[in-house]
C-alpha cells in the first residue's frame, strides 16, 4: 500500500497542508485562541474572526513570526489539532515540511521536532527549502542547468534565491513582508489622522488599494485618540502605494546584492530568463512594473502568487 505524503507550509499568516490523494489543499489562518482556563476556544479562521475583538479572558496567538516558530508549544498544539481534525484517516504518512533557507540549524531542528511531536506516528519527515517549492509553483524547471532568481514576498519574510540544478546557489532572507506594510499603515493613520485602527483595518486599506489601484480616498473606521469615540475618516490610497514601493525598492537593492555574488554565467541566465516573483505580498498590480524599473529585467508573476509554495509542494509530492 502506497504511503500518503502530507506537505506542510507553516507561514506567518497561513497554515497550508497538501496531501497526495487530494486535489485541493487545506488553507487556514495560522492562529489559535485560548479561553481563561487555557482550553482551546478556536483555531484557524475562527481564531482570526475573534482576533482584535476578544475579551481579556481570551488569548489569540500567532505562533509563527518572520518565517520561524516563535511559540513552539502552541504551534505544535495547533498543528496537532489540525492534523487530527482534517487528516485523521491518514495512517503513518510521510511529512514534507517547507522551511526557509537562511535560518539556523536550531531553527531547522525546531521544524523537524515539531512535526514529529504533532503528527504522532509518521513514517518519515523531510525538510525542503521554500524557495525551491516557490520556484516549482511559479513554473520554473528547477532541475535544469540554468540560473533562475525567485523572490518570494510573504507576510513576515522575503526570500531572494538563485536556483540551478535543483539546488540553492545563493539566497538571502529578509525579515519583512506584507505585515510590515500593515504595521506602517496603522502607525501612519495614528500619527497623521489621530485615529487608532487595528491590523485588520490596516490590511483592509492595503487590500482595497491593491485590488483597485485607486487614487481616491478610502474610508477607514477606528477610535479617535483625542475623544476616545468611534470615528470614520477618509485616507488617500496613495499612502499605501508609497510604502509598498519603498519596500519593493529595498527588496530590489537586496536582489542586486545577491546578483553581485553569483557567477557571470548565472547572472546571464537570469537576465535571459527574467526574475520570478511569488508570495501574497506581491499582490499590487504595479509590483511587476516597479521591479522591472529597478532591476532592468523581465519580471514574471504567475497566477495565485500567494499559493506558489503549496502549489509547488503539490507538484513535488507527485
Amino acid at each position: 500500500m502506497k504511503t500518503t505524503q502530507l506537505g506542510i507550509e507553516l507561514g506567518s499568516r497561513h497554515l497550508r497542508i497538501a496531501a497526495t490523494k487530494k486535489k485541493e489543499f487545506l488553507k487556514i489562518k495560522n492562529m489559535i485562541a485560548f479561553d481563561e482556563d487555557d482550553k482551546v476556544k478556536a483555531i484557524g479562521d475562527e481564531a482570526f474572526d475573534i482576533y482584535e475583538k476578544q475579551p481579556y479572558s481570551v488569548r489569540v496567538i500567532k505562533p509563527m513570526e518572520h518565517g520561524v516558530i516563535s511559540d513552539y508549544t502552541n504551534m505544535r498544539y495547533l498543528l496537532e489539532t489540525v492534523l487530527d481534525r482534517y487528516f485523521k484517516r491518514v495512517h503513518k504518512p510521510e511529512l514534507v515540511i517547507a522551511v526557509p533557507v537562511d535560518i539556523t540549524n536550531v531553527e531547522k531542528r525546531a521544524f523537524d521536532d515539531l512535526a514529529w511531536e504533532a503528527a504522532g506516528k509518521v513514517k518519515d519527515i523531510k525538510l525542503i527549502e521554500k524557495p525551491i517549492l516557490a520556484a516549482i509553483g511559479s513554473g520554473i524547471d528547477v532541475e535544469a542547468p540554468c540560473g533562475n532568481m525567485i523572490i518570494d514576498i510573504g507576510a513576515g519574510t522575503t526570500e531572494i534565491s538563485v536556483i540551478s540544478l535543483g539546488g540553492i546557489v545563493e539566497s538571502r532572507l529578509l525579515p519583512y513582508g506584507g505585515d510590515q506594510i500593515d504595521e506602517w499603515i496603522k502607525d501612519y493613520v495614528k500619527k497623521n489622522y489621530k485615529l487608532e485602527i487595528g491590523m485588520k483595518n490596516a490590511r483592509r486599506l492595503k487590500m482595497a488599494y491593491a485590488e483597485n489601484e485607486t487614487q481616491q480616498d478610502i474610508s477607514v473606521k477606528g477610535r479617535d485618540i483625542v475623544s476616545g469615540l468611534p470615528k470614520e475618516v477618509k485616507i488617500p490610497a496613495a499612502i499605501v502605494e508609497e510604502k509598498a514601493r519603498d519596500q519593493i525598492r529595498e527588496i530590489c537593492m537586496q536582489a542586486k546584492a545577491v546578483l553581485e555574488v553569483v557567477t557571470p554565467e548565472l547572472a546571464t541566465d537570469i537576465v535571459n530568463e527574467g526574475i520570478y516573483i511569488s508570495g501574497g505580498a506581491c499582490g499590487f498590480t504595479k509590483t511587476e512594473e516597479w521591479i522591472k524599473e529597478e532591476l532592468k529585467v523581465t519580471v514574471h508573476i504567475k497566477p495565485e502568487p500567494q499559493d506558489h509554495v503549496i502549489l509547488g509542494m503539490q507538484s513535488y509530492l507527485k
